[in-house]
């Protein structure tokens, strides 16, 4: 117990000079106060302050744990806790990004936690369940913490997420998503459940087209899209279809086979028989390097434009057979947010962080970690305001109130059925600690700025 005692002592210190330096924590949206004697609902963005908060499930007036599988919470043992749940990849195509992921979002409820956490509660995230990215397998993941959490932390992929939707409204289990299907921007689809951040796969698709066509020296006539058919790679394909109609770029073929059915070799096939100016994958980092090798192996390096899942630092480690390629200047990789090195707050609240928890690593599924969280908190912080944390009332607060980052994302009102376009662009790079050198910050092109975002989801 004294190494974990005094990493919490080192942290608390390091987020302290942080916060002093920027000012403060998080900054809340400043809204007309109603009547004193005017109780307002949670439908609101606008929430007053009650005068006591009901709980339920999840939620306890004893204090969370010091540490949760080894790693200290930060919580105040004078406070109650708020327990949030994880379903995670531990065993599938994500698995060997899962560790950055839950990392960060540890790091971020120990820094919140250890900054005043939420209201009279610090919140802490139970151990994680593994999915193995089949929805099936998520369902039970689910069902082992259903009674146990006020909402989910992190539920990883898209068709995952999807398949349980039915269960989280049964039981208004709201939750953060690890991934960015445009649907979880539509209260049509989300049904309020869905914390969403950061830009849609679609925007990205549309963005990823337009930036390449704008901005490199390739004269872009004909592309290829390949990704794991669902609401990851088909969202992803229709706003690169959107975009290349409107651009007069023919799309020469689609390969979006469901997941555990994605044949790389069929993949590299249909570069090599039907060549492309450029592609456009929407895969997991295993199936995008063994597509990018197996292409270059044929003499073929068009232009990649990788929607974010596919990137993982780890293509430019020193060591990596492929890091050459990577960083020939033929590679591009698409983000929901700034990479690890960005100058905000918030980044600076993660690095220190991070660092504060004896980590080196400066990776992009760190920042995807830290930023799920940001808006989970807003929301958890409305309804501690509105004196509701029973899941009905985390759920309405969720529907309609503003949420902000420190500087990471934009201030969004959720619920507000309209997904975000901005986009992140950057290039592999090994002499960034993220492994990428940002190009492109809140880019939005012609296709994702003309599109009506207002007509519900891409897919």
């Amino acid at each position: 117990m004294k190494p974990l005692r005094k990493q919490g002592i080192i942290i608390f210190s390091i987020l302290a000079l942080v916060l002093a330096a920027c000012g403060g924590g998080t900054t809340e949206e400043t809204v007309e106060e109603a009547a004193p004697e005017v109780v307002e609902t949670l439908d609101s963005p606008a929430v007053t302050t009650a005068a006591g908060v009901k709980t339920g499930v999840g939620v306890t007036s004893d204090p969370c744990p010091a540490e949760v599988g080894g790693v200290p919470t930060m919580a105040d043992d004078s406070k109650g806790c708020i327990y949030l749940g994880m379903l995670n990849d531990y065993t599938g195509p994500y698995a060997a990004v899962a560790p950055a992921l839950e990392t960060a979002q540890r790091g971020f409820w120990m820094w919140v936690n250890s900054t005043g956490g939420i209201g009279d509660y610090s919140v802490v995230i139970r151990e994680g369940v593994d999915t193995a990215y089949n929805p099936q397998k998520h369902l039970e993941a689910y069902n082992a913490q259903r009674e146990e959490v006020a909402a989910l932390a992190m539920s990883l992929g898209t068709p995952q997420t999807l398949f349980i939707l039915d269960e989280m409204d049964k039981d208004n289990m709201i939750g953060a998503p690890m991934s960015w299907y445009s649907g979880w921007s539509y209260k049509s689809v989300d049904r309020g459940l869905v914390v969403e951040f950061g830009s849609a796969y679609c925007a990205d698709g549309m963005n990823a087209l337009d930036w390449a066509m704008a901005s490199l020296p390739v004269d872009i006539k004909t592309i290829g899209i390949m990704g794991f058919a669902g609401d990851y790679g088909t969202d992803w394909a229709n706003g690169i279809k959107y975009a290349a109609e409107k651009a007069g770029v023919t799309v020469a073929w689609e390969y979006l086979p469901p997941t555990l059915e994605f044949d790389v070799a069929q993949a590299v096939g249909l570069m090599v028989t039907q060549p492309v100016d450029a592609y456009f994958p929407a895969v997991g980092p295993t199936q995008m390097a063994q597509v990018a090798g197996g292409a270059f192996q044929q003499g073929l390096t068009p232009i990649a434009m990788m929607a974010a899942p596919s990137y993982n630092d780890a293509f430019v480690a020193e060591g990596f057979a492929l890091k050459p390629l990577f960083e020939s200047g033929t590679m591009y990789n698409m983000a929901w947010v700034a990479p690890y090195e960005a100058d905000t707050p918030a980044h600076a609240t993660m690095r220190a962080t991070m660092q504060a928890m004896g980590l080196e690593s400066a990776s992009s599924f760190l920042v995807a970690g830290w930023s799920s969280q940001y808006h989970l908190k807003g929301v958890l912080e409305a309804a501690v305001k509105g004196g509701d944390l029973t899941r009905a009332g985390i759920r309405r607060a969720a529907a309609n109130v503003y949420v902000e980052s420190d500087g990471m994302m934009l201030t969004r009102e959720l619920g507000q059925n309209r997904a975000d376009k901005e986009s992140f662009i950057g290039r592999p790079d090994s002499s960034a600690g993220s492994g990428t050198i940002l190009l492109a910050g809140n880019y939005v092109g012609p296709a994702a700025d003309s599109y009506d975002w207002n007509g519900g989801p891409c897919s």
